[in-house]
């Protein structure tokens, strides 16, 4: 009998500890939005951000989902901001000799950016992925936004990658 009281409210500590880390982790996967150095992108809901001291680039997210049977242990997304010095046609040239049908958008002007929007296929690991970057380029500085899905969740990420690719932006 002396234990029952002391054990209750253990379970009952445990219960309410539980909770509190189940509501922390799933706010960590909600939609925000993110400003780096000299751009700006909407994370959509199932994204986790990595903070900068998990991640050598300003801006890296993965997907909450998995993809399924043999890759049920690969995240399904992921999502990637590079930024650098080099010359907006090469990184454009990089990008396009990783990918196979790719579906470009041809150069366009975001502002005070110059802008490239490239989509296509790649392989990664063996498995097959679909992939996305927005290239912009202003004040002398390179900004690629690279996103890869599993190709086998490709439609269950479509509308999430093209609202982070719009909503990435030059600040």
């Amino acid at each position: 009998m002396e234990l029952l009281i002391p054990g209750l409210i253990l379970v009952a500590l445990m219960a309410y500890v539980s909770t509190r880390i189940k509501r922390s982790a799933a706010r960590a996967f909600e939609a925000e939005s993110f400003t780096g150095d000299g751009f700006t992108l909407n994370k959509p809901d199932g994204f986790l951000h990595l903070s900068e001291e998990n991640s050598e680039h300003p801006f890296e997210a993965y997907s909450k989902e998995f993809g399924t049977g043999d890759a049920g242990n690969i995240r399904a997304a992921h999502a990637v901001v590079m930024v650098g010095e080099s010359d907006f046609n090469e990184v454009a040239m990089a990008e396009r000799s990783r990918l196979s049908e790719i579906d470009e958008s041809g150069a366009f002007e975001l502002g005070e950016a110059h802008c490239m929007l490239l989509k296509g296929e790649l392989v990664n690991n063996g498995r097959p992925y679909l992939a996305s970057a927005k290239i912009m380029q202003k004040d002398g500085r390179t900004l690629t936004l690279r996103i890869e899905v599993l190709k086998e969740r490709a439609d269950d990420f479509a509308r999430k990658i093209d609202d982070m690719l719009l909503s990435f932006n030059p600040n």
